[in-house]
Protein backbone atom coordinates (compact mmCIF):
# COMPACT_ATOMS: atom_id res chain seq x y z
CA UNK A 1 0.00 0.00 0.00
CA UNK A 2 1.49 3.47 -1.26
CA UNK A 3 2.06 6.20 1.40
CA UNK A 4 0.07 8.00 -1.20
CA UNK A 5 -3.23 5.95 -1.11
CA UNK A 6 -2.74 5.87 2.34
CA UNK A 7 -2.23 9.61 2.85
CA UNK A 8 -5.61 10.36 0.26
CA UNK A 9 -7.75 7.56 0.01
CA UNK A 10 -7.36 5.38 2.98
CA UNK A 11 -6.88 8.30 6.27
CA UNK A 12 -9.84 10.08 5.36
CA UNK A 13 -11.74 7.08 5.93
CA UNK A 14 -9.97 6.51 9.50
CA UNK A 15 -10.32 9.68 10.63
CA UNK A 16 -14.53 9.29 9.93
CA UNK A 17 -14.60 6.25 11.59
CA UNK A 18 -12.69 7.52 14.31
CA UNK A 19 -15.10 10.43 14.98
CA UNK A 20 -18.19 7.98 14.57
CA UNK A 21 -16.35 5.58 16.85
CA UNK A 22 -16.55 8.35 19.74
CA UNK A 23 -19.54 9.71 18.74
CA UNK A 24 -18.09 13.41 17.69
CA UNK A 25 -20.92 15.23 15.04
CA UNK A 26 -19.78 17.30 12.67
CA UNK A 27 -18.97 20.99 13.96
CA UNK A 28 -22.23 23.26 13.18
CA UNK A 29 -22.47 25.28 11.14
CA UNK A 30 -20.28 23.40 8.30
CA UNK A 31 -22.33 25.17 5.37
CA UNK A 32 -24.64 28.41 5.05
CA UNK A 33 -27.00 29.08 7.11
CA UNK A 34 -30.44 30.69 5.56
CA UNK A 35 -32.57 32.73 7.58
CA UNK A 36 -36.14 33.32 6.17
CA UNK A 37 -38.14 36.69 7.00
CA UNK A 38 -41.17 37.44 5.86
CA UNK A 39 -40.89 40.90 4.74
CA UNK A 40 -39.33 42.64 2.39
CA UNK A 41 -35.98 44.05 2.40
CA UNK A 42 -35.32 47.58 4.20
CA UNK A 43 -37.48 47.21 6.81
CA UNK A 44 -36.55 46.95 10.48
CA UNK A 45 -36.71 43.65 10.87
CA UNK A 46 -34.84 42.81 7.77
CA UNK A 47 -31.81 45.72 8.78
CA UNK A 48 -31.26 43.96 12.75
CA UNK A 49 -32.06 40.31 10.64
CA UNK A 50 -29.03 41.38 8.63
CA UNK A 51 -26.67 43.01 11.27
CA UNK A 52 -27.15 40.12 13.88
CA UNK A 53 -26.50 37.25 10.92
CA UNK A 54 -23.09 39.44 9.61
CA UNK A 55 -22.28 39.03 13.14
CA UNK A 56 -22.94 35.26 13.10
CA UNK A 57 -21.39 34.71 9.96
CA UNK A 58 -18.10 36.18 11.51
CA UNK A 59 -18.20 33.67 14.50
CA UNK A 60 -19.07 30.83 12.35
CA UNK A 61 -17.17 31.87 9.79
CA UNK A 62 -20.05 30.45 7.22
CA UNK A 63 -22.69 32.90 5.02
CA UNK A 64 -25.89 33.84 6.92
CA UNK A 65 -28.06 34.25 3.77
CA UNK A 66 -31.33 36.30 4.63
CA UNK A 67 -33.76 34.97 2.15
CA UNK A 68 -36.73 37.68 2.29
CA UNK A 69 -40.12 35.81 1.39
CA UNK A 70 -42.69 38.69 1.83
CA UNK A 71 -46.70 38.07 0.98
CA UNK A 72 -49.60 36.12 2.86
CA UNK A 73 -48.83 37.64 5.94
CA UNK A 74 -46.09 35.93 7.01
CA UNK A 75 -47.27 32.01 6.18
CA UNK A 76 -45.16 31.98 2.87
CA UNK A 77 -42.28 32.72 4.73
CA UNK A 78 -43.30 29.92 7.67
CA UNK A 79 -43.91 27.56 5.15
CA UNK A 80 -40.82 27.82 3.51
CA UNK A 81 -39.33 26.65 7.14
CA UNK A 82 -41.91 24.48 7.73
CA UNK A 83 -41.10 22.27 5.19
CA UNK A 84 -37.06 22.42 5.31
CA UNK A 85 -34.61 19.68 6.97
CA UNK A 86 -34.42 20.26 10.67
CA UNK A 87 -30.87 20.33 10.64
CA UNK A 88 -30.47 23.90 12.09
CA UNK A 89 -29.77 25.02 8.86
CA UNK A 90 -32.93 27.10 7.99
CA UNK A 91 -34.26 29.61 10.17
CA UNK A 92 -37.75 31.47 10.52
CA UNK A 93 -37.14 35.07 11.91
CA UNK A 94 -41.17 36.44 12.79
CA UNK A 95 -42.67 38.58 15.39
CA UNK A 96 -45.03 38.01 18.04
CA UNK A 97 -47.98 39.64 16.00
CA UNK A 98 -48.16 38.38 13.11
CA UNK A 99 -47.43 34.93 14.45
CA UNK A 100 -50.39 34.59 16.69
CA UNK A 101 -52.68 36.45 14.24
CA UNK A 102 -51.79 33.85 11.81
CA UNK A 103 -52.33 31.07 14.46
CA UNK A 104 -55.86 31.85 15.47
CA UNK A 105 -57.27 33.82 12.08
CA UNK A 106 -55.93 32.02 9.22
CA UNK A 107 -56.06 28.17 7.45
CA UNK A 108 -52.50 28.11 7.45
CA UNK A 109 -50.59 24.72 5.65
CA UNK A 110 -49.15 23.84 8.45
CA UNK A 111 -49.41 23.69 12.71
CA UNK A 112 -47.62 26.62 14.36
CA UNK A 113 -47.46 24.23 17.61
CA UNK A 114 -46.85 21.19 16.28
CA UNK A 115 -44.05 22.09 13.27
CA UNK A 116 -41.76 24.48 14.45
CA UNK A 117 -39.71 25.35 17.90
CA UNK A 118 -39.01 28.68 19.30
CA UNK A 119 -35.48 28.91 19.31
CA UNK A 120 -34.38 32.27 20.89
CA UNK A 121 -35.95 35.55 21.68
CA UNK A 122 -33.64 38.33 19.97
CA UNK A 123 -35.31 42.05 20.52
CA UNK A 124 -38.80 44.16 21.67
CA UNK A 125 -40.02 47.40 20.81
CA UNK A 126 -42.82 49.00 22.07
CA UNK A 127 -45.05 50.73 19.63
CA UNK A 128 -45.85 54.82 19.40
CA UNK A 129 -48.85 56.35 19.82
CA UNK A 130 -48.12 59.18 16.66
CA UNK A 131 -50.03 61.81 15.59
CA UNK A 132 -49.19 64.99 13.21
CA UNK A 133 -48.00 68.21 15.06
CA UNK A 134 -51.40 69.95 13.64
CA UNK A 135 -53.50 67.52 14.74
CA UNK A 136 -55.68 68.87 17.49
CA UNK A 137 -54.94 65.90 20.27
CA UNK A 138 -52.05 66.23 22.32
CA UNK A 139 -52.54 63.86 24.88
CA UNK A 140 -54.52 60.36 24.84
CA UNK A 141 -56.96 61.42 27.04
CA UNK A 142 -57.76 63.87 24.52
CA UNK A 143 -57.90 62.22 21.45
CA UNK A 144 -60.49 59.75 23.36
CA UNK A 145 -62.14 62.91 24.09
CA UNK A 146 -62.39 64.23 20.24
CA UNK A 147 -62.98 60.48 18.94
CA UNK A 148 -66.09 60.31 21.70
CA UNK A 149 -67.14 63.35 19.80
CA UNK A 150 -66.99 62.34 16.69
CA UNK A 151 -67.55 58.44 16.74
CA UNK A 152 -66.32 56.89 13.60
CA UNK A 153 -64.64 60.12 12.13
CA UNK A 154 -61.23 59.90 13.22
CA UNK A 155 -59.52 57.07 11.11
CA UNK A 156 -56.23 55.69 12.13
CA UNK A 157 -53.71 53.70 9.68
CA UNK A 158 -51.87 50.40 9.97
CA UNK A 159 -50.36 48.06 7.66
CA UNK A 160 -52.86 45.89 7.15
CA UNK A 161 -55.41 43.38 8.91
CA UNK A 162 -53.90 41.74 11.35
CA UNK A 163 -50.87 43.57 11.76
CA UNK A 164 -50.03 45.06 15.74
CA UNK A 165 -51.15 48.83 15.14
CA UNK A 166 -54.62 46.99 13.36
CA UNK A 167 -55.09 44.66 16.25
CA UNK A 168 -53.93 46.98 19.44
CA UNK A 169 -56.07 49.76 17.78
CA UNK A 170 -59.09 48.00 17.68
CA UNK A 171 -58.40 46.78 21.31
CA UNK A 172 -57.68 50.26 22.74
CA UNK A 173 -60.66 51.27 20.83
CA UNK A 174 -63.13 48.65 23.16
CA UNK A 175 -60.90 49.42 26.30
CA UNK A 176 -61.36 53.72 25.91
CA UNK A 177 -65.23 52.89 24.29
CA UNK A 178 -64.84 54.63 21.25
CA UNK A 179 -65.43 54.16 17.85
CA UNK A 180 -62.33 54.65 15.01
CA UNK A 181 -62.30 53.52 11.40
CA UNK A 182 -59.17 51.39 9.94
CA UNK A 183 -57.19 52.79 6.86
CA UNK A 184 -54.66 49.71 5.77
CA UNK A 185 -51.30 50.64 4.32
CA UNK A 186 -48.88 48.01 2.83
CA UNK A 187 -46.13 49.10 5.10
CA UNK A 188 -44.89 51.31 8.27
CA UNK A 189 -43.44 54.08 5.64
CA UNK A 190 -46.26 54.61 3.96
CA UNK A 191 -48.59 54.81 7.44
CA UNK A 192 -45.92 57.84 8.04
CA UNK A 193 -46.41 59.78 4.90
CA UNK A 194 -50.13 59.03 5.54
CA UNK A 195 -49.93 60.77 9.14
CA UNK A 196 -47.68 63.74 7.71
CA UNK A 197 -50.06 64.36 4.43
CA UNK A 198 -52.89 64.19 6.87
CA UNK A 199 -54.79 61.32 5.50
CA UNK A 200 -55.38 59.21 8.96
CA UNK A 201 -55.64 61.17 12.23
CA UNK A 202 -53.22 58.98 14.06
CA UNK A 203 -51.42 55.03 14.37
CA UNK A 204 -49.98 53.03 17.05
CA UNK A 205 -46.73 52.18 14.94
CA UNK A 206 -43.08 50.70 15.38
CA UNK A 207 -41.03 52.79 17.39
CA UNK A 208 -37.82 52.74 15.43
CA UNK A 209 -39.35 54.19 11.75
CA UNK A 210 -41.38 56.60 14.02
CA UNK A 211 -38.36 57.87 15.79
CA UNK A 212 -36.59 59.94 13.83
CA UNK A 213 -39.36 61.73 12.71
CA UNK A 214 -40.58 62.65 16.28
CA UNK A 215 -36.65 64.32 16.68
CA UNK A 216 -37.65 66.43 13.81
CA UNK A 217 -40.68 67.39 15.23
CA UNK A 218 -42.38 65.74 12.03
CA UNK A 219 -44.29 63.53 13.91
CA UNK A 220 -45.53 64.51 17.76
CA UNK A 221 -45.26 60.91 20.19
CA UNK A 222 -48.47 61.20 22.46
CA UNK A 223 -48.12 57.66 24.31
CA UNK A 224 -45.45 55.00 24.02
CA UNK A 225 -46.57 51.24 24.32
CA UNK A 226 -44.46 49.47 26.64
CA UNK A 227 -45.63 49.25 30.56
CA UNK A 228 -41.97 50.85 31.08
CA UNK A 229 -41.04 54.39 29.52
CA UNK A 230 -38.84 54.35 26.29
CA UNK A 231 -35.30 55.25 27.03
CA UNK A 232 -35.44 57.10 23.14
CA UNK A 233 -38.10 59.47 24.58
CA UNK A 234 -38.42 59.30 28.34
CA UNK A 235 -40.62 62.24 28.17
CA UNK A 236 -43.23 60.46 26.84
CA UNK A 237 -46.05 58.50 28.92
CA UNK A 238 -47.27 55.39 28.39
CA UNK A 239 -50.33 54.46 27.32
CA UNK A 240 -51.02 52.67 30.25
CA UNK A 241 -49.71 56.07 32.18
CA UNK A 242 -51.94 57.88 29.73
CA UNK A 243 -55.09 56.28 31.32
CA UNK A 244 -55.23 53.16 29.86
CA UNK A 245 -53.90 51.24 32.17
CA UNK A 246 -52.54 48.17 31.90
CA UNK A 247 -52.22 48.59 28.24
CA UNK A 248 -49.43 47.14 26.25
CA UNK A 249 -48.63 47.52 22.72
CA UNK A 250 -45.64 46.67 21.15
CA UNK A 251 -44.04 43.76 19.58
CA UNK A 252 -40.96 40.75 19.76
CA UNK A 253 -38.71 39.25 17.20
CA UNK A 254 -37.42 35.98 17.47
CA UNK A 255 -36.02 32.71 15.68
CA UNK A 256 -37.83 29.75 15.24
CA UNK A 257 -36.95 26.15 13.64
CA UNK A 258 -38.49 23.04 12.25
CA UNK A 259 -39.86 20.35 14.80
CA UNK A 260 -36.93 17.90 14.92
CA UNK A 261 -34.10 20.45 15.11
CA UNK A 262 -31.62 18.92 17.31
CA UNK A 263 -31.31 20.33 20.74
CA UNK A 264 -27.38 21.12 20.81
CA UNK A 265 -27.63 22.87 17.40
CA UNK A 266 -30.44 25.16 19.22
CA UNK A 267 -28.71 25.44 21.99
CA UNK A 268 -25.65 26.43 19.88
CA UNK A 269 -27.38 28.82 17.79
CA UNK A 270 -29.85 31.17 20.73
CA UNK A 271 -26.39 30.94 22.51
CA UNK A 272 -24.38 32.31 19.79
CA UNK A 273 -27.03 34.58 19.12
CA UNK A 274 -27.34 36.03 22.53
CA UNK A 275 -24.09 36.38 22.50
CA UNK A 276 -23.72 38.67 19.87
CA UNK A 277 -27.33 40.91 21.94
CA UNK A 278 -25.03 41.15 25.00
CA UNK A 279 -22.43 42.74 23.06
CA UNK A 280 -22.18 46.63 24.49
CA UNK A 281 -21.16 47.66 20.73
CA UNK A 282 -23.60 46.00 19.06
CA UNK A 283 -26.81 47.08 21.78
CA UNK A 284 -25.98 51.18 20.99
CA UNK A 285 -25.53 50.54 17.23
CA UNK A 286 -28.42 48.52 16.15
CA UNK A 287 -30.73 48.05 19.61
CA UNK A 288 -30.48 51.35 21.58
CA UNK A 289 -29.79 53.24 19.01
CA UNK A 290 -33.25 52.38 16.39
CA UNK A 291 -35.24 51.81 19.59
CA UNK A 292 -35.43 48.28 20.40
CA UNK A 293 -34.75 46.77 23.55
CA UNK A 294 -32.74 43.78 24.19
CA UNK A 295 -35.19 40.37 24.84
CA UNK A 296 -32.21 37.57 24.59
CA UNK A 297 -34.51 34.47 25.57
CA UNK A 298 -32.45 31.58 25.51
CA UNK A 299 -34.84 28.33 24.07
CA UNK A 300 -36.34 27.54 27.28
CA UNK A 301 -37.84 31.00 28.26
CA UNK A 302 -38.43 32.13 24.85
CA UNK A 303 -40.91 29.17 24.59
CA UNK A 304 -42.64 30.30 27.82
CA UNK A 305 -43.19 33.40 26.47
CA UNK A 306 -44.69 32.33 23.21
CA UNK A 307 -46.87 30.58 25.26
CA UNK A 308 -48.21 32.99 27.58
CA UNK A 309 -48.46 35.15 23.83
CA UNK A 310 -50.76 32.69 22.99
CA UNK A 311 -52.88 32.73 25.81
CA UNK A 312 -52.75 36.73 25.93
CA UNK A 313 -53.95 36.72 22.13
CA UNK A 314 -56.54 34.44 21.98
CA UNK A 315 -58.53 36.58 24.96
CA UNK A 316 -58.06 39.88 22.79
CA UNK A 317 -58.85 38.29 19.28
CA UNK A 318 -61.98 36.63 20.90
CA UNK A 319 -62.49 40.24 22.45
CA UNK A 320 -62.06 41.72 19.18
CA UNK A 321 -64.28 39.03 17.12
CA UNK A 322 -61.94 39.98 13.95
CA UNK A 323 -62.15 38.67 10.51
CA UNK A 324 -59.36 38.66 8.00
CA UNK A 325 -59.96 37.86 4.76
Amino acid sequence: MSTRFLRHGLLPILVFCWGAAFGQAPVFPSKPVRLILPVPPGGLQDAFARAIGQELARVWRQTIVVDNRAGASGIIAAEAVARSAPDGYTLLMTDNVTWMTNHFLRKLPYDSIKDFLPMVGLVQAGNVLVTAPQFPARTLQELIELARAKPGELNYGSFGMGSSPHVDTEAMSVAANIKLTHVPYKGGPDILQGLMGGQIAFSITGLPPALPLIRQGRLRALAYGGLQRSSALPDVPTLSEAGLKGFESGAWFGWFVPAGTPRPVIDKIAAEAGGVIANAEFRDKFIFGVGLEPLNLPPAAFAELVKSEREKYSVRLKELDLKLN
